[in-house]
């Protein structure tokens, strides 16, 4: 199975809080959590609540869940996260590529960032963009998160640390195994 690596990069803030650099990693996990379970159908029977903001609140298998694998706090702060590819096959990770674009104050290399997501898109298959904007507005609709994916984006704006850059990459199995990296 191969496995989707992102490398996020922030902005640079002189001796950040604590709460300035763990924020913004919780509210993206929240984001890839909030779209696989609107897109993957292991998932289609989850009912969203007040326990989704919960840090146990949502029911992700271990093999859905985000892994950090490398987190280097310099100047700028990078986190490099490995995703099951279930994420990109069902569609969840073109929804979160299209959120973060939705972030006003999130500057991204987006030339760099179309270009490697059309790369991911002829390897795992994606959906057309038109047939995809759509279902994902389905789904937010049929799954009554509309509110939900608000309250994500505002999180994300509000965070001190700013995403600078995202990069994405196929990642092989054999390099990487859940419970040891």
């Amino acid at each position: 199975m191969k496995y989707l690596k992102v490398k996020l990069t922030f902005t640079s803030i002189e001796k950040p809080y604590l709460l300035d650099i763990s924020s913004p990693f919780f509210d993206f996990e929240l984001l890839h959590d909030f779209f696989l379970i609107v897109y993957a159908d292991d998932y289609k029977y989850y009912k969203f609540n007040n326990y989704f903001w919960y840090r146990k609140g949502r029911p992700i298998k271990d093999e859905h869940r985000i892994k950090a694998i490398r987190i280097v706090k310099e100047s700028p702060l990078t986190v490099e996260l490995i995703m099951s590819t279930i994420v990109g096959l069902s569609g969840a990770f073109w929804a979160i590529v299209q959120a973060i674009e939705k972030i006003n104050n999130w500057r991204l290399n987006r030339e760099k960032l179309k270009l490697e997501v059309e790369k991911l898109k002829n390897k795992i298959k994606f959906y057309e963009e038109e047939k995809a904007k759509i279902e994902f507005e389905q789904k937010l609709l049929e799954r009554e998160a509309w509110n939900i994916f608000d309250s994500l984006l505002r999180r994300l704006e509000a965070n001190a640390l700013k995403l600078k850059d995202m990069e994405i990459f196929g990642y092989d199995e054999s390099k990487f195994s859940y419970g040891q990296e």
